[in-house]
């Protein structure tokens, strides 16, 4: 005889799945399309040297002296509080005043644009180019490199509602420039379900021989 068999309640989510999840490019991840967060006080140290860099590109060539300056002071502070120079905030402004100390050699001046364009998109949408780029490094992530990886990394909005669900992890971390704020998680992709509507079941032959006393053959 045939038995039909209730799916399980697992059973029935992965049904409801899809079989195989797209990661949509560029999702919104908040409500919110601009990052202006005037109560950080990172926030405030990355538009002051934005100007910074603005300033030395219009001619004012000590104006970079100054954003190098602030950066490497906002690393030591950070440093200071978070303790290991592994930290991911601490790699993040160690390779942003990496990169304004290669900047400030003349014939590589052209690398300032870059760093005012990538901490715009910082201060004004949350985006930190910086923290996705630091997120690939082998020490900062055990996943493997790949295409949807990359597709991940630079093409998904940053969570800027992770200032009003966490504000303290926020001002620890440094803003939004960490993998959680920025990188969009990896999602497993289901398998397909199969419903099972039957089981086979096989009778089995018993040798009422073999059976204990006063019981009867099922």
């Amino acid at each position: 005889p045939l038995k039909k068999i209730r799916p399980s309640a697992r059973a029935q989510s992965m049904r409801q799945a899809v079989g195989k999840t797209n990661i949509h490019l560029m999702k919104t991840n908040s409500s919110r399309l601009f990052y202006f967060n005037l109560n950080d006080w990172t926030w405030w140290v990355w538009t002051v040297t934005m100007a910074l860099l603005l300033a030395g590109l219009f001619g004012y060539t000590v104006a970079f002296l100054g954003a190098i300056a602030v950066t490497a002071g906002q690393g030591i502070v950070v440093f200071l509080r978070d303790r290991s120079p592994l930290a991911f905030s601490v790699q993040l402004r160690a390779a942003y005043l990496l990169l304004l100390l290669v900047g400030y050699v003349p014939a590589m001046r052209w690398l300032y644009l870059l760093a005012v364009v990538g901490t715009f998109a910082l201060v004004v949408f949350g985006y930190c180019i910086m923290a996705r780029l630091l997120s690939l490094l082998p020490w900062n992530s055990l996943e493997y490199l790949s295409l949807n990886r990359l597709r991940r990394t630079f093409l998904t909005a940053p969570n800027l509602d992770r200032i009003n669900s966490s504000p303290s992890a926020v001002g620890r971390a440094g803003g939004l420039c960490t993998i959680e704020a920025q990188v969009a998680p990896a999602v497993q992709e289901a398998e397909p379900y199969i419903p099972t509507q039957r089981r086979l079941r096989i009778p089995v032959k018993t040798n009422r021989a073999s059976l204990p006393a006063g019981a009867t053959k099922g």
